[in-house]
Parts: C-alpha cells; structure tokens; sequence
C-alpha cells in the first residue's frame, strides 16, 4: 500500500525478498516478542482473555531461542511484570 512515487524507495526495506535468512529470523522474533509483551501488559491490567495468547506464545518464543532473544528475556522482560509503583521507584522525577 505504498504510494507509487515512493515505492522504489521503500523496496529494499519492506521487500522480504532483500533479506538474510539471519534478518528474517530476526524479525519474526521481533514479532513474536512484542506480541507476548502485549499480552504482559493486558494480563497485568486484568486482561485474562490473553492468557492463552500468552502461552502459545511462549512455546512460539521458545522454538525460535537465539542468544539475542535469551539475553532480551532475561535483562528485559522482567520489567513487564513491575507496576508502575515499582518502575517509578527508581526514576529520579
């Protein structure tokens, strides 16, 4: 749905042809990753119609490990379960 005068512009980045097999991956760990942390955050707010999402998407996650998606679970992640009490503790505002 890109305007005809900017499509050969935007080819190389949204043509999934132009990508490494490593670029793909990374992207569909990308995916898979943003929609488990929406699926935190709308079981954090009481959102219980994401808890099955949540555990496909785990098993999703789980298939696709690399080193890169352990270290954004490990460093990162956990922040998702903090309420914004816990974020706001060690803000300095």
């Amino acid at each position: 749905m890109v305007p005809e005068e900017l499509r050969d512009i935007f080819a190389p980045l949204i043509d999934e042809h132009a990508y490494s097999d490593e670029e793909k991956s990374l992207v569909k760990q990308a995916d898979a990753l943003c929609a488990y942390l929406k699926c935190l955050e709308e079981l954090a707010a009481g959102n219980n119609e994401f808890l099955l999402a949540k555990t496909r998407l785990e098993a999703t996650l789980e298939a696709r490990r690399s080193q890169e998606m352990d270290y954004f679970m490990e460093v990162f992640v956990p922040s998702f379960h903090l309420s914004l009490d816990e974020i706001s503790q060690d803000s300095p505002l």
